[in-house]
């Protein structure tokens, strides 16, 4: 009887640890997560783009293993938010994610494991790329950085997967900012609720 209550308070005791594991782990995941709302309506012209569009999809990212298709959701975001600020690059002649993807890869800015370089991004694009933890930005600058036509990049989680994604801010509504989403078929803007409005890091280029 003793050994049996033995072994029944191990047990509990070892579920105990692992829930605890578990919800730490989440934790430690959700540590620069940041739950953010628009308290108004701002427009603009957003240009969307497709990741798994047949014209690209299958092209690397750089000299990985990864294609655009199931990894490119970033350099979707920067082909888009590039053409909305009206920024050129004088080595690209009509940015799409296919010509921008080519010329990233040309120019190394790619890793091994195909991500995406900030540093070596911004240095061959002529531009500066400005990096945020969700500690550092509120909503209220969000918000006046898409009035001043600057459409930050934002990282979020697929609501299935919980796999980190890119998407590109482009307006807002009175309760949502609004994303165009590379992974959105239809190219339709969509709300971030989408993903729990909830934000893990914040890129911009002036």
């Amino acid at each position: 009887m003793k050994i049996k209550n033995k072994l029944l308070i191990a047990i509990s005791v070892f579920i105990l640890l692992a829930i605890l594991s578990v919800t730490a782990l989440c934790l430690y995941r959700d540590r620069n997560a940041k739950t953010i709302n628009s308290s108004e309506e701002i427009t603009s012209n957003p240009i969307a783009f497709y990741q798994k569009d047949d014209i690209w999809k299958n092209d690397f990212l750089g000299d990985s293993e990864y294609h655009m298709g199931d990894s490119g959701c970033l350099t979707t975001c920067i082909a888009s938010q590039l053409l909305m600020q009206g920024i050129s690059v004088e080595e690209v002649s009509g940015i799409t994610p296919g010509t921008l993807n080519e010329f990233f890869s040309k120019n190394n800015v790619y890793d091994s494991e195909g991500n995406l370089q900030w540093d070596i991004a911004g240095s061959v694009l002529k531009i500066k790329y400005i990096r945020k933890e969700t500690s550092e930005i509120s909503e209220s600058e969000l918000e006046t950085l898409i009035k001043n036509r600057i459409y930050p990049i934002v990282s979020v989680k697929m609501p299935k997967s919980g796999n980190y994604h890119f998407v590109l801010l482009v307006g807002s509504d009175e309760k949502n900012f609004l994303c165009m989403d590379p992974l959105n078929k239809y190219n339709e803007i969509v709300s971030l609720s989408e993903f729990g409005n909830k934000i893990y890091s914040v890129t911009y280029c002036e």
